[in-house]
């Protein structure tokens, strides 16, 4: 004898799995934009410590080109601010998501407390 799951069932656990996903790849882009915020940050060090008149040399898309140490350290400033703020974004986003999950997995638990076995026949 199969037991035959309830479309509301079924309904809330493909909700929950949605959920799940959702916060799986919102921390894995989480933890990619942190990587990139350590990489920013470093970059600023090392600029920091050349000097004023070193020769700079930054990427735009395949391009090289020249540049000097206050524009590479203006770019990089503003690109580690985006990033900062996608950072925050981001950990919100998972926090309002894990609440969700949370709340989700609530709501499945008691339908299934509630569905209880199959009457025997």
């Amino acid at each position: 004898m199969t037991e035959e799951i309830p479309p509301r069932v079924r309904q809330q656990v493909v909700r929950v799995q949605q959920t799940r996903d959702s916060l799986q790849y919102v921390g894995a882009l989480l933890a990619q934009v942190k990587q990139q915020v350590a990489e920013t940050n470093s970059a600023l060090t090392q600029l920091k410590e050349l000097a004023a008149d070193a020769v700079i040399y930054q990427v735009a898309g395949t391009i090289l080109f020249k540049t000097t140490k206050e524009k590479a350290s203006k770019s990089l400033e503003e690109q580690a601010e985006s990033l900062n703020l996608r950072v925050k974004s981001l950990e919100k986003q998972e926090t309002q998501l894990r609440k969700q999950y949370e709340t989700l997995q609530e709501t499945l638990r008691g339908m299934l407390g509630q569905a209880g076995p199959a009457p025997a026949e």
